[in-house]
């Protein structure tokens, strides 16, 4: 499928279950979150070296992880390294385990979420949130990030489910470069919007959503994925320079874990 298509099907997952309102925001320093999917071994191996040495936390929307290693004597890279990114103050978060997607995205028809029950999906997030609990096992309330952005099983908001269940507490949707927060009293905390970043953007087009959410006094959600490498990607070099943006500008921006910035919401 070609990459357009598949942007244009990923904003629109969210924006037929409803956007929340925008409207005027709050004063004040903006909240920026760094959120990273799919668990990517870019992330372990750029993003967390790159975040540590900005100081800087992130959420990480986590699938199933490999349990095993490559190498003969040694332990899962992606065990040691989720674990000690959890032990260093990132939040590690649900993306489900499978990560089921539309048919029409490339799935096959088995695995599309076109083939899933909304009790599938609820064992699929408990699942997961038990291997999170492995590897984090001191967070007890998990976030939530809809695979490919998808909000709907059939016609059942199944977000909110697993939020009356007690699975998640919050939840990340899609959305696009104009997905600012700034109407922070009627949010709907299942389905915060986030953009989708790109192929190949800039630094300049990350630091003007910064700026959008800085001039509302709102919320800028960033859905990160491959940097410097697998698909959506940024570079390498992008991504360093935004982070020290960010650090630079820390009169301006307060950069917060996903849980941590709805709870700084909740406050208001």
């Amino acid at each position: 499928m070609k990459r357009p298509l598949l942007l244009a099907l990923f904003g629109l997952a969210y924006l037929a279950a409803g956007a929340p309102p925008r409207g005027a925001g709050q004063s004040g320093k903006a909240i920026i979150c760094l959120t990273y999917d799919d668990g990517l071994p870019s992330h372990l191996g750029t993003v967390l070296p790159q975040l540590q040495a900005a100081g800087l936390k992130a959420t990480f929307f986590l699938n199933g992880i490999a349990g095993a290693s490559t190498a003969l004597g040694e332990a899962s890279p992606a065990v040691v390294g989720w674990t000690t990114a959890a032990a260093n103050g990132h939040e590690l978060a649900n993306h489900t385990l499978f990560h089921a997607c539309p048919e029409e995205l490339g799935w096959q028809k088995a695995y599309a979420i076109e083939s899933y029950t909304v009790e599938r999906m609820v064992q699929e997030v408990k699942a997961q949130n038990n291997l999170l609990a492995l590897l984090d096992p001191a967070r007890k309330i998990r976030s939530f990030a809809y695979p490919c952005n998808n909000l709907l099983i059939g016609t059942v908001d199944y977000g909110a489910l697993l939020m009356q269940q007690g699975l998640v507490r919050y939840g990340r949707a899609g959305g696009d470069r104009l997905s600012v927060v700034t109407d922070l009293a009627r949010i709907n905390p299942m389905q915060m919007p986030s953009w989708m970043v790109e192929q190949g953007t800039t630094l300049a087009e990350l630091v003007a959503f910064a700026e959008k959410a800085k001039k509302a006094g709102g919320v800028g959600i960033y859905q990160f994925h491959g940097v410097g490498a697998e698909f959506f990607t940024v570079s390498t070099e992008t991504h360093q320079a935004f982070l020290a943006y960010l650090k630079q500008h820390a009169n301006d921006y307060r950069v917060l874990t996903f849980s941590e910035a709805m709870e700084a919401i909740a406050r208001k």
